[in-house]
């Protein structure tokens, strides 16, 4: 029946504790982020993209959510709003990558979980998890954050484009402490670019207003009242009522032409009103009554 022979029981043989539930594995959640898509969870394949905290996704399943959005998806994609928050990485491929699954697939040599397909160009590192990643959102270069301290600058050392240490270097599969800067990052760009649309219209708007002005805009040729509207009081009430003029902007115009018209010397001359059509002595009769036979 048991507890013959001097056997001691144990303490977990006779109280029954709770269990724990089961516990990711580490290195299996690391290689699922850095070789499987985190939006579709296949494979990644190129043309890889990331968003702007620092995940990666293949590019046809991005379409494919833009187009069919999914409720499922949203709370996990709603920082992706259109193509324009996601950069084509341009990757560096590791050399030994081939070499290495041959080798595996043949039974030759030992299969790597952390084998990686791509590397840093600068410092040689592979992209597997074992060392931060980031790229550059000017130029989607990726590299190891050891060849970014190395190089010390905010020139781009692949593509020798300039970048902005602060805003454009985004971390690739980065720990919680670093996806909340990334995202306050995201929410302070959308800010900025609101105000530069605003600051825009207004531009706009004062430029169209210089081009084309209104009529309550344009003086009259006496100066004294607006071409819009104007108030009269009538007599016997105590209330103004606001009168329509007619007239437009070319109406205005053709008036002060006219105006600087009738001041001419050249048109003053064609009535007999003028100095120059007065009769005297030497001058003949007017056109209408002049007769050669009676001169």
């Amino acid at each position: 029946m048991g507890c013959d022979g001097g056997t001691i029981p144990r303490r977990h043989e006779l109280v029954k504790t709770k269990q724990r539930g089961e516990q990711k594995d580490k290195n299996a959640d690391i290689v699922a982020k850095w070789k499987h898509c985190a939006l579709s969870s296949e494979p990644l394949k190129e043309p890889i993209v990331a968003c702007e905290l620092g995940k990666l996704y293949n590019k046809d399943a991005v379409i494919e959510y833009l187009l069919n959005k999914k409720a499922e998806k949203k709370s996990e994609m709603k920082h992706i709003k259109g193509l324009k928050d996601i950069h084509t990485l341009s990757l560096h491929r590791n050399p030994a990558w081939k070499s290495r699954t041959e080798k595996a697939e043949k039974g030759d040599g030992y299969i790597d979980d952390h084998d990686s397909k791509y590397m840093c160009p600068i410092s040689g590192v592979e992209m597997n998890g074992k060392h931060k990643f980031c790229y550059l959102r000017s130029c989607s270069c990726v590299l190891s954050q050891r060849a970014l301290k190395e190089l010390r600058g905010s020139v781009c050392g692949i593509c020798s484009k300039e970048y902005s240490e602060y805003d454009d270097v985004i971390v690739l599969n980065g720990d919680k402490e670093e996806v909340e800067i990334l995202q306050k990052k995201i929410d302070q760009r959308r800010k900025d670019k609101k105000s530069q649309k605003s600051k825009k219209k207004m531009e706009t708007s004062e430029k169209e207003k210089i081009e084309n002005p209104k009529k309550s805009d344009i003086p009259t040729s006496s100066g004294m009242m607006s071409t819009d509207t104007f108030s009269k009081k009538i007599p016997g009430q105590g209330t103004a009522q606001k009168l329509e003029v007619s007239g437009t902007l070319n109406g205005v115009k053709r008036k002060m032409e006219e105006d600087t018209i009738y001041k001419t010397e050249a048109f003053k001359s064609i009535f007999t009103s003028h100095n120059s059509a007065k009769r005297s002595k030497n001058q003949k009769a007017h056109w209408i009554t002049y007769n050669p036979y009676h001169c």
